[in-house]
């Protein structure tokens, strides 16, 4: 049976803790007053569904229902957790706990998302003080896990357990503080006002500190605490940055992009990657893993479909190929920091296919072989196209040029006789 949360303030804060908890399973009440709350709910819930169940490598539960409630007093009732997310003024938090225990079961959780009050004052005036605890999150709250559980003495054993369970039920990390400021407020602050001076005495700009946590500092406190090496965390963090083009990653794709290509000489295979296997590329049996022989295979084709003009300013003009078989043999392995090598060799390229057949290669030792089907599609229609004349003419040239090459050895093989 689903338990059900109710979220008092459906502004940034409450729609994120909203987002949460439907995402991982829970039933959602919500009331505001506001007009505007469905909107931001809808959208911020939009994100949740998009980004949350990624973070997880197996299905997460069901997803909940969510209604917005006419009154507090429809909301809370038989809920089993409360999240408080009013705006932070301590009157009206302490008039709505009133309403809310008015109306709530004694043993729900009634949590508020305050960063500024302590408990002391949270409680004060409630009709069940021990009830009422603060659970600050960091936003988005439907992706970071930090909470920060902010309990006193008044709180009975039950409560800070219950609070535990449903926190980390819901992918939380929660951290217990005794009633006081919020710890990474307070942590805020101080960086805060250490910038300020930075930047009020001219050592720094704003966006020069800005750039020191970007790149450096940032990466470095989100790696901290490891008993293992930190490379590979740093490694697939800066990766991962890289593939969103931001932060380090934008530095790193800079770097990238400013290497001379290798010069094109079509009446051989292409080189089409050269790079060297990162380390979060790597599988439990210590060599590369097989899907990321596909991707330097995809990486291939990528860099084949530039050379031939369809580049992103072509595909951002409709037209583009989509691979539709792919058939890999897997022949050697190789290791994280080894140097791989990708040629290509275009044995089809006429009307709307593209037939291609990639060799990696690490030295002179060949560790696998790709042969990739793909389509001219038009990106209005989604359905197969003639490609641009442009286009149509460099593929040919390549495609003439490697006629005269030898069939590649695997070339038409199926799974089987892959041999």
């Amino acid at each position: 049976m689903k338990q059900t949360v109710a979220i008092i303030g459906a502004g940034e804060t409450g729609a994120g803790w909203a987002a949460r908890f439907r995402v991982m399973g829970w039933n959602v009440r919500l009331f505001d007053p506001d007009d505007m709350a469905r909107g931001l709910v809808g959208a911020v819930l939009q994100q949740a569904r998009r980004g949350l169940p990624g973070l997880s490598d197996v299905a997460l539960p069901e997803m909940g229902d969510m209604v917005f409630c006419q009154t507090i007093s429809e909301a809370v009732e038989g809920a089993d957790w409360i999240q408080e997310c009013l705006p932070e003024r301590l009157e009206l938090k302490r008039k709505v706990f009133q309403k809310i225990q008015e109306h709530c079961n004694v043993v729900a959780v009634i949590a508020s998302s305050s960063g500024v009050f302590t408990v002391d004052e949270l409680q004060g005036c409630a009709t069940r003080p021990e009830q009422i605890i603060a659970t600050h999150a960091l936003a988005p709250v439907y992706l970071l896990p930090l909470v920060e559980l902010a309990v006193n003495d008044t709180n009975p054993p039950e409560v800070k357990a219950r609070a535990k369970e449903v926190l980390q039920g819901i992918g939380m990390a929660p951290v217990e503080q005794q009633g006081g400021e919020r710890v990474s407020v307070a942590l805020q602050n101080a960086l805060q006002a250490e910038a300020d001076r930075l930047v009020a005495e001219g050592v720094a700009s704003p966006s020069d500190i800005s750039d020191v946590l970007r790149y450096g500092l940032g990466q470095r406190w989100a790696a901290s605490g490891l008993d293992a090496p930190q490379d590979a965390v740093l490694v697939a963090m800066l990766r991962a940055l890289k593939a969103q083009d931001a932060g380090a990653g934008a530095v790193l794709n800079r770097f990238d992009a400013a290497q001379a290509q290798p010069a094109l000489d079509i009446k051989q295979p292409i080189a089409t990657v050269t790079r060297t296997v990162p380390l979060d590329w790597t599988d439990y049996n210590g060599h590369m893993n097989e899907a990321r022989y596909l991707q330097a295979f995809g990486d291939a084709t990528d860099r084949f479909m530039e050379i031939i003009g369809c580049d992103a300013e072509y595909i951002a003009s409709g037209g583009s190929y989509f691979t539709v078989e792919t058939h890999i043999r897997h022949l050697d392995e190789v290791h994280a920091g080894e140097i791989i090598r990708v040629e290509t060799q275009c044995l089809l390229g006429e009307g709307k296919k593209m037939h291609l057949f990639h060799r990696m290669f690490e030295g002179n030792r060949l560790l696998a072989t790709g042969e990739h089907m793909l389509i001219h599609v038009s990106l209005d229609t989604r359905r197969a196209s003639a490609p641009a004349d442009h286009i149509v003419e460099r593929l040919g040239e390549i495609a003439t040029a490697h006629a005269g090459l030898a069939m590649p050895d695997g070339a038409g093989k199926a799974v089987g006789n892959a041999g």
